[in-house]
């Protein structure tokens, strides 16, 4: 992910997490997890560095949001102990991964906000603001998203949208 595009997705969370008054950490991270980029606003809780980190980290590794991949697999104990173990794994919502052409390029944590609901939000509306002007940029929405090459509307495991360059 270029640094250009980085610095975008950081200045467009900003921007909705101000119009929506609330201090947040924003992180991006590469298709590896590794840090590209990072904002905590004034007045972000401490706690929420740590949280944003890794929320992307897991959107990055997974390749969907990390709350939609808990709630697949909350089911199975066993699984949801092995994820819960590694470190740097948050399985809540406010990361998502970034595509270009299919493929994970990076990702996206938001932590600070009231609600993982509302971390998601300014995460999604970043993506949005991005793919806005890049052709191909958006972001990953659950299995369905990945099992056809990122092509297709998959929200989670229903339906949905996902973000495409306008």
């Amino acid at each position: 992910m270029p640094c250009a595009a980085s610095r975008r997705l950081v200045d467009a969370a900003v921007a909705e997490a101000t119009a929506m008054c609330v201090p947040v950490t924003v992180v991006i991270v590469d298709e590896s997890g590794v840090l590209k980029e990072m904002c905590r606003m004034d007045g972000a809780p401490q706690v929420s560095v740590q949280t944003a980190m890794s929320k992307a980290y897991a959107a990055a590794a997974i390749g969907i949001p990390p709350d939609e991949f808990y709630a697949a697999i909350e089911a199975d104990a066993a699984a949801v102990a092995s994820f819960a173990a590694r470190p740097g794994m948050a399985l809540i919502a406010g990361g998502l991964a970034l595509l270009a052409d299919g493929q994970v390029a990076g990702a996206i944590g938001v932590a600070g906000a009231m609600t993982g609901a509302d971390d998601r939000r300014i995460a999604e509306a970043a993506i949005a603001a991005l793919a806005s002007g890049i052709p191909g940029i958006g972001a990953a929405r659950g299995c369905r998203d990945l099992a056809n090459g990122g092509r297709g509307a998959g929200h989670g495991f229903g339906e949905g949208h996902r973000a495409e360059g306008r």
